[in-house]
Formats: structure tokens, sequence, C-alpha cells
């Protein structure tokens, strides 16, 4: 058996032994991932093509914006977690999350910068691969 295939069917395992406020949060955090997905490749090609910012910066202040609006969401929308200290939070958020980010950013100046591809092509691979790690590393 695939680790995909294993990873799917544990995955819908477990999704049927969910409670239903477990279930909505999950769907919540679905909307999330989509959300930043339009958000980080929107807002690089805006910054790049209407802006006149390099694609290296466009990319790289697309991550820290949606860096920033993922822990907002996170927070408040997908966990309403609002009782605890929002500066610890958003540290922890920031190290755990960082990792990811600095990952995507190394892997776009590898593909868009030594390897040429076009920038909006190289975000929505480099977007997709890292979604595919993050769901085999939670």
């Amino acid at each position: 058996m695939s680790p995909l295939n294993l990873k799917s069917r544990l995955s819908i395992r477990l999704w049927r032994h969910k409670s239903k406020s477990d279930r909505r949060e999950a769907f919540r955090y679905l909307l999330i991932t989509a959300e930043s997905f339009f958000l980080n490749l929107g807002l690089a090609v805006l910054l790049h093509e209407w802006m006149g910012l390099a694609e290296e910066l466009a990319f790289a202040i697309a991550l820290i914006v949606v860096m920033v609006n993922n822990f907002l969401f996170l927070r408040y929308y997908i966990f309403r977690s609002v009782d605890s200290n929002i500066y610890k939070q958003f540290l922890a958020f920031v190290a755990a999350s960082g990792v990811f980010r600095g990952g995507e950013y190394l892997a776009f100046l590898v593909i868009h910068t030594a390897l040429g591809v076009h920038y909006a092509i190289t975000i929505l691979f480099t977007l997709a691969l890292s979604f595919v790690i993050k769901f085999f590393v939670q």
C-alpha cells in the first residue's frame, strides 16, 4: 500500500470518528488553506506586475503577509483561542511556520532564480509541494 493511500485511508477513518465541531474546525482550516494559497499567489503577482517589485521581493512580502494572515485566522476563526497571550502564541507560530515559509522561499529561489522558471509557475509549484509536505508532516 502506498504512503498516500495509507494516509488517505487513515484520514477518512479518523474523520468519521471526529465530533461535529471537530469536522467544522477542519472545514474552516481547509478554507483558510485555500484562501492563503490564492492570497499568496495573487499578492505576489500584484506586487510584481502592478507595483514593479522584483519577483523575489514580491514573493517574500507575500509569504510574510500570508503568515500573519494565517496566524490571525487560525487564532480567531479556526481555533477561536483568545484566552492565551497573543504575543507568545505569535512567536511560537512564527517559529513553526517560519521553517516552512523559509523552505518555500528557498525552493522559489532555486527554481525561479537559479533555474529560470517563470515566477508564477514557481509559486504554484512551491506552494503545492509545501502543502503536500505539510500534509504528511502534520
